[in-house]
C-alpha cells in the first residue's frame, strides 16, 4: 500500500480525538503520527523478535557475531564467544506492530511547528524469541571424538580420516561457545595433532604421563625443577612432540626461574587423581584401605594422594565393612537434571555437599548454583552436626 496516497488525518480530527481523551494539545509534543495496517498479510514468518540480555546487547554494540546453532533434531541455542543461551518461544498476550519510520521523543525535540506524519504497520507479531543463559551441549562432541581416539603411532593406519575433526569445524556444528568448547577439550584432555582434534586413549595417555615422570628420577630433578626442553627431547623419537607439549601444559605449572630458564613442578592432584583412574579402572570394586595403599604407592615420591581427590570420579561407601570404593564417574551422568538425581541417589543415599558437588557442578547456572541446584532438587539433613543431601522422597 502507498501510504502516499491515501486520505491524511485533519488537525482538527486529531483535536477530536484528544478531546475525547481529555488531552491537551499544548501538553503534547508537535507531532501527530497517524498509523495505517500494509494491506499485504501482516503475518510475517520470516521476521523475529529476539530479547536479549546485557552481556547480548553489549556483544551486538560492539559489531560482535552471535551464532544460532543446532541441528533440524536439536533445539537451537544463540552462542556469543564466551556464553550459550537456550532459545524458547514465548507468546504475548498483546499483539506487536513492526513498523519503519516511527518518531520517538528524541526525533521531536527541536521541531516547533505542528505537524502530521504518517506510518505504515508492516508485520503484527504474537510471539517472540527468548534468549535464557544456559549451558553447552557437549554430547555430540563426545560422540565424535570418540570415533577417532588417538593410541600411538603404531595404531594410526587404523583411523578412519573421514572422522577426523578441526577445531574450527567443531566449532561450527557443536551447541557451544567458542570459549566453552575450548574449556570442554581441556577438561577432555583433547590433544591437536596435525591440525586435528583427538582425544588420548587413556591407557596411552597414562603410559606417556609415566615417560614423563621417569625422568624427574632419572635427572635427579627436585620435584619444582622439572625441565621443559629436556622432557621434549628425551621423548622426541617414542612420542610425538604434540603430545608431550600437551599433557606438559596440562599436568605442570611454573614453579621457579634458575639462571633467567623457567622451570616447572608438576601438579599433585591432577597425577594423583589420573592415577587413581587407573586404579580404579582395574577391578569393579575395592576395599578402601588397600585402594589407598596401592594409590600412594603408585604416585611419585613426595606426592600424597588425599580421599577429596576422588570426588567426582569415585564413590566411598562408608555402609559396608571394610569401606568399599568404585570408579563412578561424572561424564557417565545424564544431562537432564532430574534424570542425574535420580541416578546419584540410586547410587548414594546420602551425600555431603562437597561429595556430590563435582556430580552438578556443571549443570550449575548464573542464577542456579551449587547450593540452589541441592535445595530445589534434594533434602538437607543433619547428622552428628555434619549437613548430607538425600533424594527429596527418601523416607
Amino acid at each position: 500500500m502507498d501510504i502516499s496516497n491515501i486520505e491524511k488525518r485533519t488537525f482538527q480530527e486529531i483535536d477530536d480525538v484528544l478531546d475525547l481523551a481529555k488531552l491537551k494539545n499544548e501538553d503534547l509534543l508537535p507531532i501527530s503520527q497517524t498509523i495505517y495496517f500494509h494491506e499485504s498479510d501482516l503475518n510475517f514468518d520470516n521476521i523475529k523478535l529476539l530479547e536479549v540480555d546485557a552481556h547480548l546487547l553489549a556483544e551486538i554494540q560492539k559489531g560482535k557475531t552471535l551464532i544460532f546453532k543446532g541441528d533440524k533434531d536439536e533445539n537451537a541455542v544463540l552462542c556469543s564467544e564466551t556464553k550459550t543461551y537456550d532459545i524458547n518461544e514465548t507468546e504475548i498476550s498483546d499483539s506487536l506492530l513492526l513498523m519503519k519510520g516511527m518518531k520517538f521523543n528524541e526525533d521531536c525535540k527541536n521541531i516547533v511547528d505542528r505537524k502530521i506524519v504518517s506510518t505504515e504497520v508492516n508485520a503484527i507479531l504474537f510471539n517472540y524469541l527468548e534468549a535464557l543463559p544456559g549451558k553447552p551441549y557437549l554430547r555430540k562432541l563426545e560422540k565424535l571424538l570418540n570415533e577417532s581416539i588417538y593410541k600411538g603411532p603404531e595404531h594410526e593406519f587404523e583411523l578412519n580420516e573421514a572422522k577426523l575433526w578441526t577445531f574450527d569445524e567443531l566449532d561450527s556444528i557443536i551447541q557451544s561457545s567458542t570459549c566453552e568448547l575450548k574449556e570442554a577439550l581441556s577438561n577432555m584432555d583433547a590433544v591437536t595433532i596435525d591440525n586435528k582434534v583427538r582425544l588420548l586413549d587413556f591407557e596411552y595417555h597414562l603410559r606417556v604421563l609415566q615417560y614423563m615422570l621417569k625422568l624427574i628420577d632419572e635427572n635427579s630433578w627436585e620435584l619444582d625443577e622439572i625441565d621443559y626442553e629436556i622432557t621434549l627431547d628425551s621423548l622426541k623419537d617414542i612420542v610425538p612432540s604434540e603430545i608431550v607439549h600437551s599433557l606438559f601444559e596440562k599436568y605442570t605449572e611454573e614453579s621457579q626461574v634458575i639462571d633467567g630458564k623457567p622451570h616447572y613442578s608438576y601438579k599433585e592432584k591432577d597425577i594423583c587423581i589420573l592415577f587413581a583412574k587407573a586404579l580404579l579402572s582395574q577391578a569393579g570394586k575395592f576395599s578402601l584401605d588397600e585402594f589407598m595403599q596401592a594409590w600412594r604407592t603408585s604416585v611419585p615420591e613426595g606426592m600424597i594422594p588425599d580421599e577429596t581427590m576422588l570426588y567426582g570420579i569415585a564413590i566411598i561407601d562408608r555402609s559396608t565393612t571394610p569401606i568399599g570404593i568404585w570408579a563412578f564417574s561424572e561424564s557417565s551422568l545424564p544431562e537432564n537434571i532430574n534424570a542425574r538425581f535420580k541416578v546419584l541417589f540410586e547410587a548414594r543415599e546420602k551425600w555431603t555437599v562437597p561429595e556430590i558437588a563435582p556430580y552438578i557442578k556443571k549443570l550449575a547456572t548464573e542464577k542456579l548454583d551449587v547450593n540452589a541446584l541441592l535445595a530445589k532438587y534434594a533434602r538437607a539433613f543433619k547428622i552428628d552436626g555434619v549437613k548430607y543431601y538425600c533424594s527429596k522422597h527418601c523416607k
